[in-house]
């Protein structure tokens, strides 16, 4: 007898397979979790952005993550390029966290179980056969076949597959991952201990430094325990041969300045280990039934320190795309072309960051480790609603003429641009996609994507009232009587925005 069918089964039990586990759960979902037994022994130290932190409040896990015992961080210590120290805090005090990898996804599977999901340990995956490959009559199922001993096998039936499942790409390996050649580096780690302290300004710090054919980073864990981590490419560096690990991991190290000062009378706690960190990416990110989720997508440069932050963002847009395709059949197909355009956009993103910081690093180093790199991406290439940024918007030479103007008029007329539409495109919401209105011109903004709001201002519906008002603040009243009240500042400047990017016209 052949059971219903979940909702989604998930394959892979990290950050990104757990988060979207809870979320599904959470808002009514049958869901199945599959994950594989671990190593813990090389499980890695990451740092965690203050930025998480709105991840965490979607998943209703910041309680859990605070408590959980995790270090706190103030900012990142860096050797870059130059080897000057750069110190950075984050922002206005914030704090991220430094985990252990393992302590962190034990307990996002513990979130996902309490919040209904079912989590299958030690599960190995034998098979995935796909809905567009059964030929069933009714609605689209897939099957995926798991043992959790060598003789056992189960089967499980979802609407939904979840590749969560990182590098091992269960689903992605089909034909959809894409590897990057420019990027080939291995890492090597280890975790160190110093009983009387590291002797930093601030032990919390994660810290960088490059050095001639590679860099290294090194997470505290606990005041005393830092994970520390060299980055090489074996195709430009020598590692030593037959050398075991322990020789290549120290010479990498005795090729630092800072870090190796810094371990000078520490004690290495555990055996190096190495593990892949090439770069790969999927051009798209799943199909009918099925989506690639977090690394399994695509793979950033642990450089930028947003891993574990990109895991989770992509969690939470494939369960708000699961979610709609289940609830709105009929937005299914914009849902799933979402995921995969901004998935792209993240990752897109991620190139252009690493690609400047290789350059700044090349200019000192001059080795085909950091060359290559500075070379894999467009640094220079336009950015994503670069365009929307209220900083550079506040400083646009157009947009200052055009509050100027609305100040010196003793009336206005105004009337839509020539070149504006207004079109319905796909946006987010906490748990769906929605089609909203927006208004799109051919250069603003610089994705393609349209907009609605700037600054809480409805930008449809003040391009909508502004014809029949020829008095600013007669327009203001009406807007603030059909829409929620905002600021008036930031109604004039969101009114200027729309005529120095020809959305309206004075007549």
């Amino acid at each position: 007898m052949v059971s219903e069918p979940f909702d989604a089964v998930i394959i892979g039990g990290g950050p990104a397979g757990a988060a979207a586990a809870r979320l599904l759960a959470s808002w009514g979902h049958s869901v199945r979790l599959l994950t594989r037994t671990v190593d813990h022994t090389r499980s890695l130290g990451e740092s965690l952005p203050p930025s998480c932190e709105k991840l965490f409040d979607l998943l209703g896990a910041t309680d859990a993550i605070n408590n959980g015992g995790f270090l706190t961080s103030t900012g990142n210590t860096v050797w870059w390029g130059e080897g000057t120290t750069r110190t950075a805090a984050f922002v206005d005090g914030a704090t991220g966290w430094q985990v252990v990898r393992h302590d962190f996804d034990a307990l996002l599977l513990r979130l996902a179980a309490s919040a209904g999901a079912q989590v299958v340990r030690g599960a190995l995956v034998r098979d995935v056969r796909l809905a567009s490959a059964n030929g069933r009559p009714g609605p689209a199922v897939s099957t995926v076949e798991y043992g959790t001993d060598d003789q056992s096998r189960h089967e499980v039936q979802a609407s939904f597959v979840l590749d969560c499942s990182g590098r091992t790409g269960v689903v992605a390996r089909r034909g959809y991952r894409v590897a990057d050649p420019t990027q080939t580096t291995l890492a090597l780690a280890a975790t160190w201990t110093r009983p009387d302290g590291w002797g930093l300004a601030d032990a919390s710090h994660t810290l960088v430094e490059t050095y001639a054919d590679g860099w290294a980073w090194s997470v505290p864990v606990t005041p005393l325990r830092r994970y520390v981590t060299v980055m090489v490419d074996p195709r430009t560096t020598d590692l030593g041969g037959d050398r075991g690990v322990i020789s290549r991991y120290e010479r990498e190290i005795g090729k630092t300045a800072a870090l190796r000062g810094l371990l000078e009378g520490a004690t290495r706690n555990t055996v190096p280990w190495g593990c892949d960190a090439s770069l790969y990416h999927a051009d798209v990110c799943g199909g009918p039934g099925v989506l690639l989720v977090g690394d399994a997508a695509s793979f950033i440069d642990p450089l930028s320190s947003y891993g574990v932050k990109k895991a989770l963002a992509s969690a939470w847009l494939a369960a708000v795309v699961v979610h709609t395709s289940l609830t709105n059949v009929s937005l299914a197909g914009v849902a799933l072309d979402l995921f995969t355009t901004r998935e792209r956009e993240i990752h897109d993103a991620s190139v252009r960051q690493s690609t400047t910081f290789f350059a700044e690093a090349a200019a000192r180093h001059l080795h085909p480790f950091w060359t290559g790199r500075a070379g894999a991406g467009d640094p220079a290439g336009p950015e994503p609603a670069a365009d929307v940024d209220i900083a550079r918007l506040r400083e646009d030479a157009a947009v200052l003429a055009a509050f100027e103007a609305l100040r010196g008029a003793r009336q206005i007329g105004l009337r839509r641009g020539d070149r504006l539409r207004i079109e319905a495109r796909p946006a987010l919401t906490t748990r769906e996609v929605v089609l909203e209105e927006r208004l799109v011109l051919p250069t603003w903004p610089a994705d393609g994507h349209g907009i609605r709001f700037l600054r809480d201002i409805d930008l449809v519906r003040l391009v909508e009232l502004a014809p029949e008002y020829e008095q600013v603040p007669d327009l203001f009243e009406a807007y603030v009587r059909r829409c929620p009240p905002v600021s008036l500042p930031d109604f004039l400047g969101a009114l200027s925005v729309l005529l120095a990017k020809g959305a309206l016209v004075i007549t």
